[in-house]
This record gives structure tokens, sequence and C-alpha cells, in this order.
């Protein structure tokens, strides 16, 4: 007897995919996965993880790329969407992030730990491999291998790869984009550290400022409520966001109005304090007025960030984060002779650490390989990030301008979404809650190109660093993120909490 040929195609696709089989097939198919094991890649046996807490049913397998790279990646096990999610983790990495939220949704997921152990500190930059490894190497060989755990388990191949971060984990998506453009075809990246080189000078300065005259959390509601009685209204909407910082000058905002006169003790600054919160505020140029480190935008001091940089941290055992970066910095230059942090000067010493941060920083804006093999980039930073200020991620983005040829070149393939009122990738008193896979991947598939995305704050008093600092909860409202360099403005009629009432200009 003859069977049509789409019947025969139907019975072979079956055969070769796991989720026709039996659950004991599927099963013993998730833990062979170990044979991919070779002189470069040590595989576990995979295991059959069930569904669980909105976490769909999935084979989960765990490796080690060069005796050191971690890797996991997770396959959904009925509904694979031919799709590969990577998670670049941020701050030191040293662990798998995120595998399971969109498994769902039909995403095969994978993540790294970028090469150490987050308890092993800063150890990792004492160790030349370990260090490149964080920088780059661990992405990029942790996403081949992915690669190749997807394929062997469905027996078909990604036909398309994205892969998200943000902070350090931005970074490390941009490198991809740079430095290794065919691994991806749709990037997330979000605030990313672009340099070390300026990130560390500015750090060390501000810690400096900050032990010299240290502001507190009641220096920080002080600010707040001076930068949101100031500036708040200047986008039409009373709602304790600054919409566009940039129009919040120091003629309207003056710190200086702000120390303590006539004995006053409770509700103001002593002037060094003053001095502190404008070194923060303010950028950090050379002899000749050039801007090395741009400064933080007024608004949401009370959000968390600046406590969560400038206090002191239990997660660094009591000791600020700008006070543990002068020992980053000394690990980094240990192969440097004579090098001393103490003697280090912010804003004149930047080329003596150039070499050294080479492999973590990203120092190019030619995108041209990751566009023109079709590559989507969108990019998210928030108005209020105090570590990763947003004017860095604006220049960048103006130096691509000028690198592809003008702002609509670069717009074709990559677009920046600033997200007013949101603290470092998360967090704050803004609408930054948003879903910026789907408007991606109608991008890089459908070439939709995003123009607004729609953000959310669900009212909460949590964020990813600290708890939220003001003395109110914010109710849920929402608003629309315009692609840079438009910003959301009210319509002037409709309801405030509605981003139906926001238009981008």
């Amino acid at each position: 007897m003859k069977y049509p040929i789409t019947l025969l195609l139907a019975i072979a696709v079956c055969m070769a995919s796991p989720v026709a089989q039996s659950a004991e097939t599927m099963a013993d198919h998730c833990r062979k996965l170990y044979r991919l094991t070779d002189l470069d890649y040590a595989i576990e046996p995979g295991v059959m993880m069930p569904a669980t807490n909105g976490i769909a049913a999935h084979c989960r397998v765990r490796g080690v790329v060069n005796r050191a790279i971690r890797f996991e990646v997770t396959l959904p096990i009925n509904n694979w969407n031919h799709r590969m999610m990577f998670s670049a983790v941020g701050g030191d990495a040293g662990m798998i992030g995120d595998t399971t939220s969109l498994l769902s949704a039909g995403y095969a997921m994978a993540s790294t730990d970028a090469g150490h152990e987050i308890t092993e500190g800063h150890g990792y930059y004492n160790q030349p491999e370990a260090l490149l490894d964080y920088a780059y190497r661990g992405v990029h060989l942790a996403t081949t291998a992915a690669k190749m755990v997807i394929g062997k388990y469905y027996n078909d191949e990604v036909d398309y790869s994205y892969i998200n971060g943000c902070s350090s984990g931005g970074r490390a998506v941009m490198l991809e984009a740079i430095r290794f453009p065919e691994d991806y075809d749709g990037i997330i990246a979000g605030a990313p550290t672009f340099q070390f080189m300026e990130m560390i000078p500015w750090m060390i300065g501000v810690h400096r400022a900050q032990t010299l005259n240290p502001l507190t959390s009641e220096s920080f509601d002080i600010l707040n409520e001076a930068s949101t009685a100031a500036c708040d209204m200047i986008d039409g909407v009373a709602d304790g966001v600054i919409g566009d910082p940039r129009q919040c000058t120091t003629d309207i905002f003056n710190v200086d109005s702000l120390v303590c006169k006539n004995g006053e003790k409770k509700g103001c600054l002593t002037p060094g304090q003053v001095e502190t919160a404008k070194y923060v505020y303010q950028d950090m140029v050379d002899e000749k007025g050039k801007v090395l480190s741009p400064g933080v935008m007024p608004g949401a001091e009370a959000a968390g960030d600046w406590a969560f940089w400038m206090l002191p941290n239990e997660q660094f055992d009591g000791q600020s984060i700008i006070g543990s970066i002068g020992e980053m910095l000394t690990r980094i230059m240990r192969f440097e002779p004579g090098f001393n942090v103490d003697e280090f000067d912010p804003i004149a010493d930047r080329a003596v650490i150039a070499n050294a941060t080479s492999p973590l920083d990203v120092r190019s804006s030619d995108l041209s390989e990751f566009r023109d093999r079709g590559g989507k980039l969108l990019m998210y930073q928030g108005w209020n990030d105090w570590a990763l200020r947003p004017q860095r991620a604006i220049d960048y983005t103006a130096a691509v301008d000028s690198t592809m040829g003008s702002a609509d070149k670069t717009r074709e393939f990559y677009r920046m979404f600033m997200v007013p009122g949101m603290t470092h990738c998360a967090g704050g008193p803004g609408a930054w809650e948003a879903d910026y896979v789907t408007p991606l991947v109608a991008w890089r598939e459908q070439g939709k190109a995003p123009d607004r995305i729609i953000a959310k704050h669900l009212g909460n008093t949590e964020t990813h660093l600290t708890p939220y600092q003001t003395k109110t909860s914010p109710k849920p409202f929402t608003r629309p993120l315009c692609a840079y360099p438009e910003v959301a403005e009210y319509r002037g009629r409709g309801d405030k909490d509605d981003a139906a009432s926001f238009s981008c200009r």
C-alpha cells in the first residue's frame, strides 16, 4: 500500500520529535543528552521537570564548558516555538539566570554563570581566563553549547536566537552584537555597563565625596521631595515622576537651597552633604570641560538606588558597593607595577586603566555586521538609574548614529526606550514593568518596528534592590515608553493613569 508523501513526512516528524513520544521515552531522550559530552563540553544527564507554579514541563540540562563555564538549558516538552532565549546575568554574574519564564510561551531557554561562582567575590579578576570568561567568552561559549543541546533534543535547528540582559548583562549582550554578531538574531540590552573605564573612576570619586560628607537615608528623602516639588509638573502630570529629567535644570532644582539655615537640623542638608549631592548630580569633566562621566539625573532619589549603591550594604559585608570599587580596580590592575588605587585620579588617570579594562568594555559603535545579518537591537534605560546614568546610553546611541550614517539608518535595526522614573534595571516610582520580548520578536520576524511600548507600575512597594523608601505607595498606572528621542506627553485630556492618554512626540 502506498502512502501520500505528506503522511510519510508527518510520521517522520513525529518519530523524530520528543513531543510525540511516551513519557518514558521522552525522559530517556532527555537523560541521554549527556552523550553530547566531549573534550569541549561536559554535559550532565538531563532531568525531566514537571509543570509547576505556572512553569511548563520541560527537560533541564546542565553542563560545563572548559571546566568552569556552567550553563543550563531548559527545553519545553509540548510546544517548542523554534526560538531560544538566553539570559545574560548582570552584576558579577556567578550564577545561572532565568531559564523558566518563557517556557510556557514555547521558548527554549538558557543561561550561564559566566565562568565563576558568586561566592568567590571579585576573585575571578585575579584569574586571566576567568576574567575573559566574565567579560565575554562565557556567554559566547554557553550560547554555542545551548544551541547544540537544543538541536540534539528536538532534532531540529533553532530558527531565531534571542538574548537579554541588564547592567553587566546588558554589556555582555552588546559585546555579543559587536564581537560575535552571528550568535543572535535579536538582542534586548538593558542599561548596559558600557565601559568599566568610565564607571569605575566615577564611582571611586563618588565614594571619596561620600566618605568626606556622607548622605543618609534622610538625605535621600529630602532630595527626593525637593526634586519632585521642583520638576514633577514639567510634563504636566503630578505623578511623582519627572518625565524627562534633562528639563529639571539647576535653575529649577537648586540643591544649594537645601542647606540648613538658622540652626535648622531637620528637613535640610549640611553644606558638606550638599557638596556630595552636587558631586553626584553634576557631570565629571576634565580640565577642558569635556564630559568624562555624566551625572545622575534628578528624581527618584528615595526609591532605593541611591541607598543601594552609597550606603552600607549587607550583600557586601556591611560595606557600600562604591566602597568596594577600589578593591575591584586593584585586582584588575594587578599586573601594573606600582599601581596604587589611593593615588588614582578619577579624572586624569583614566588612560592608565584603559588597557586593563579593554576586554570588558564596549568600545565600538560599529554594529554593521549584526545589522547586515538582519539583527535587531532593543535597548532600554531608566532615566533615574544611579549607577549607569542615562546620558551614557544616549551618547552611545549618538555614536551609533554617526557610525551608521544617520539616526534613520540606526532606527532600522536599533531602537532605545528611555524609562521615566525607573532606577537601575527595574524599580522606582515610574511605570517600568514592560514586555520587551514581544515587540523585539515582531520586529525581527515580521518587520514591525516598535515605536512605543506600554509599561506599567503595579503600585507595589518593593524593588529588586531595596524597599521602596517613599512614605506612600504609588497607585497602579501605565505609560507609553517612546522610541528615543521621542518622549511621552500627556494629551491634555483623559485618565492620567492610562497610557492611552499620552502621545509620543
